[in-house]
């Protein structure tokens, strides 16, 4: 397996800095969520049509390797309009994978809205991803879901394809979640692992249905070790990425102090 990390790490930071962060903690792989305090990523210059295959270059000749472009992406909602809006803000984010080499565009299920009725919201939600699943793979893209909200467990993820969810929709492991949620990582593999093409790995104090906060990696009360151990035993060859969410959350570690640890205590795992 390979190693990397989200922006969400570095929210402010260019891609210089991204790439100067990468190569001093010897990672690999880049999945873009923020990049100069924006998650609006068609806003700015480097990623415009015109330069996307300017900016490949830049991380390319620096030996890495953008994985995920982290889209917001959900289709949670009934009304035609939000969902048509979703769609195009997938369009326009499979683009920018495209261009810049990535073969991956992040999604979610989301919460599910307590107005909405909730097998209308399900099928609407499995339908949806669907279509985003459809339209990124014009780019040759593929969406994949992550596992969150409500949809932190491989039952709930399941659920989506017996409701007739487009196949091509693959998954984003965040093993937070799903450990938060009383899955052991085992358990997870075994459901979703066919599925599986990218791997999300935090640490947190507190994990379990009602939420949880940040902790260095190996310094909380996840069990950072047991998500290793499966993806080594299963010959996963993909990549892991580090997501430390200093972009909600301001308060904890800067990126240039937990993604080195991260690294490092990966390492020693043995990934």
């Amino acid at each position: 397996m390979r190693l990397g990390f989200s922006t969400i790490a570095c929210p402010n930071a260019g891609i210089d800095e991204v790439i100067a962060l990468a190569r001093s903690s010897g990672l690999e792989g880049i999945e873009i969520r923020f990049l100069h305090g924006t998650v609006d990523l068609a806003s700015l210059p480097e990623l415009a049509p015109s330069r996307l295959g300017e900016t490949r270059r830049r991380f390319e000749d620096a030996g890495l390797k953008v994985v995920v472009i982290g889209s917001g992406v959900r289709m949670n909602a009934l009304d035609p309009e939000v969902r048509d809006k979703q769609k195009e803000a997938a369009r326009v984010n499979a683009s920018i994978a495209a261009g810049l080499g990535a073969p991956y565009m992040r999604v979610f299920g989301g919460p599910l809205p307590p107005a909405q009725d909730r097998e209308a919201t399900l099928d609407a939600i499995a339908l949806g991803l669907g279509e985003v699943a459809a339209i990124t793979a014009e780019h040759g893209v593929e969406s994949i879901l992550e596992t969150h909200d409500d949809f932190s467990t491989s039952a709930s993820v399941l659920d989506l394809y017996r409701r007739g969810c487009d196949e091509r929709l693959a998954v984003l492991w965040d093993t937070l979640h799903t450990h938060r949620h009383g899955e052991m990582a085992r358990d997870t593999w075994a459901a979703l692992g066919p599925r599986i093409r990218h791997v999300h790995v935090k640490d947190s104090y507190k994990a379990d249905r009602s939420g949880f906060d940040f902790a260095l990696t190996g310094e909380g009360s996840v069990p950072i070790a047991s998500f290793f151990e499966v993806l080594k035993a299963a010959g996963y060859a993909g990549f892991v990425h580090f997501e430390w969410e200093k972009g909600w959350h301001p308060e904890i570690a800067d990126a240039d102090i937990a993604v080195p640890h991260f690294a490092r205590v990966a390492r020693e795992l043995g990934a």
